[in-house]
């Protein structure tokens, strides 16, 4: 399911620069320091292996997982395993933090060992290539957890679609809550998000030890927000259901519980395992309670930005207008035309499209009076 809003409210006299700086410092951060992250870790891993670490390391993991006393006569050797079965525990072992926590603390491997000197060598030259890779670094890993990089993660990405979908999404849900929450709450909503978005994922994931990257979570902050401020006013959306998709206007306050939904959905039954969808929850939550605080003390001072988007009648009367005298129907084609001036008297393009069809007869009265209303739109925009 994809559910996104339309809102279309973007003023460019008073342009959306937070969001805007946003979206150039996660391209600028991925372009700098995270290209070519994919040779890295290819280059990290063939280190592991070639260094000999993996023959010192994996068997005692073994021994470890299946109860065995470390460094027993019964224990693991590296030749009694394939490539593949080596690949499997290297990739187990990196993510289960109580070995690596015993293993740091050379409760592993002690300082009694023959193999202490060298292996202490490996795993400091293995740690130094490993942190060089900016999404191990600071992307949020629970089991390593700091404020810094619950910061730091939501502006990396794993990779070129993964920034490209979020931004897009920040755009469309940034640009609204910039203009109506002000610049300074904003931002401190962005981070907010970042920060619930890491806090719920850290409380029910606090062992992992894969980094969580993305801006993911501090969109969805924006996008509870969202849906917390428009409330009870209706917004237009774009949903896709499979290859069905359409367009709708309800109730912002109802995205939140189908958002949230969602989230749940997809953690339980999806399949896309590697995305942390108990953080875009966490966002979601964090940034609704934020979007109700604004409320509560009216914080938002533009509150008109939140106002339904009035529907537009001319537009279509227009291109209905056209399609008839496209059928050489002047007749019914004006009549449209003047239908349009009703609602909006000063609209140049029905103007326009009205003097075209009079100056067919231009002894009509309708011809004069067209052009002088035509001319007297033209001159006052020049004159603006």
């Amino acid at each position: 399911m994809f559910i996104i809003p339309l809102t279309g409210k973007i003023s460019w006299r008073n342009p959306p620069i937070v969001t805007i700086g946003l979206i150039l410092l996660n391209c600028l951060v991925f372009l700098i320091f995270q290209t070519g992250e994919t040779k890295k870790h290819y280059e990290v891993s063939e280190y592991y292996f070639s260094s000999g670490l993996v023959a010192i390391e994996v068997p005692r993991y073994i021994d470890y997982r299946e109860g065995r006393l470390l460094d027993s006569s019964d224990s693991f050797h590296p030749q009694a395993l394939d490539e593949e079965t080596l690949v499997r525990f290297y990739l187990d072992m990196e993510r289960d933090y109580s070995f690596l926590k015993k293993l740091n603390n050379d409760e592993i491997i002690t300082p009694s060992n023959p193999e202490y000197a060298q292996w202490k060598f490996l795993r400091t030259e293995y740690e130094s290539k490993r942190n060089q890779i900016i999404s191990l670094r600071y992307g949020f890993r629970p089991a390593y957890g700091s404020l810094l990089t619950a910061f730091t993660y939501m502006f990396l990405h794993g990779s070129a679609g993964h920034l490209f979908g979020n931004m897009i999404f920040l755009w469309i849900v940034g640009c609204m809550l910039e203009m109506g929450l002000g610049r300074f709450l904003y931002s401190g909503l962005y981070i907010f998000g970042g920060l619930a978005a890491a806090g719920l994922f850290g409380l029910i994931y606090m062992h992992s030890t894969v980094p969580v990257v993305g801006a993911s979570g501090a969109i969805a902050g924006l996008m509870g927000a969202f849906a917390v401020l428009f409330g009870r006013k209706k917004v237009k959306i774009f949903y896709s259901l499979g290859f069905y998709f359409n367009y709708l206007k309800i109730p912002g306050i109802i995205l939140l519980p189908i958002w949230i939904g969602n989230e749940f959905f997809q953690l339980f039954f999806g399949s896309a395992r590697h995305v942390a969808y108990v953080a875009h929850i966490g966002g979601l939550m964090g940034g609704a309670l934020l979007g109700f605080i604004s409320l509560k003390f009216s914080l938002a001072f533009n509150e008109d930005v939140f106002d339904e988007v009035p529907e537009d009648e001319i537009s279509p009367l227009i291109e209905k207008a056209l399609n008839h005298i496209a059928e050489l129907d002047m007749e019914t084609g004006s009549q449209i035309l003047e239908q349009v001036l009703t609602k909006d008297p000063e609209n140049v393009d029905a103007l326009t499209h009205l003097f075209n069809i009079y100056k067919l007869d231009p002894e009509d009265e309708k011809f004069h009076k067209t052009a002088k209303k035509l001319l007297f739109q033209l001159s006052r925009s020049y004159d603006t």
